[in-house]
Formats: structure tokens, C-alpha cells, sequence
């Protein structure tokens, strides 16, 4: 098999990203979305990323009370629970 990827590598595919119109190696994409190149692609989930913090940190200082006391009943559900015996109380043989 390896025999045919390097007849493959010898003739490398170049394809257009429909983000920045430049034509690149088909290296320097992703599979899906197949038509944006990496560096599009990059920069496009930074700044969505950099979005959804802000509205997020909006969302907490706005409704900061509400905020705490969900992340107050957050923290305690997630604390470890006690574990009871199975079958009953200390009298158990």
C-alpha cells in the first residue's frame, strides 16, 4: 500500500479556500469544512471563541447573584456523598 501514497505525493492536489480566495495545498485543509483552509478556519473559531467569553462574562455580571448560587449548588452536588451501608443500620449481623 505504501507504494500508492507516494505516486499520490508526487503530484499534490492545490485547492482554492472560498474564505481568503488563495490557492494552497490540499495539506492545509481540514476534511469538513473541506472548502475553508486551516488558517480560515482558525481564526474564524478564535473569534467565535472570543464571542461566546463576552457573552458569557455579560451574563455572570449581570445576574451575578443567580450566577453564585447555581455554582454554589453546582459545587455541592458534586462534592463526594457519604456512603451508607447496604441492609440497614449498626444492629445488622
Amino acid at each position: 500500500m505504501p507504494a500508492q501514497h507516494t505516486a499520490a505525493a508526487g503530484r499534490e492536489q492545490h485547492r482554492r479556500c472560498s474564505r481568503c480566495q488563495a490557492e494552497k495545498s490540499s495539506r492545509d485543509f481540514y476534511r469538513n469544512p473541506a472548502s475553508i483552509c486551516k488558517q480560515c478556519h482558525n481564526t474564524a473559531t478564535g473569534v467565535r471563541n472570543k464571542a461566546r467569553r463576552a457573552a458569557i462574562a455579560l451574563l455572570v455580571s449581570v445576574h451575578r447573584d443567580e450566577y453564585r448560587r447555581l455554582l454554589t449548588a453546582e459545587r455541592a452536588r458534586r462534592l463526594p456523598q457519604p456512603e451508607t451501608a447496604a441492609g440497614g443500620g449498626p444492629d445488622v449481623a
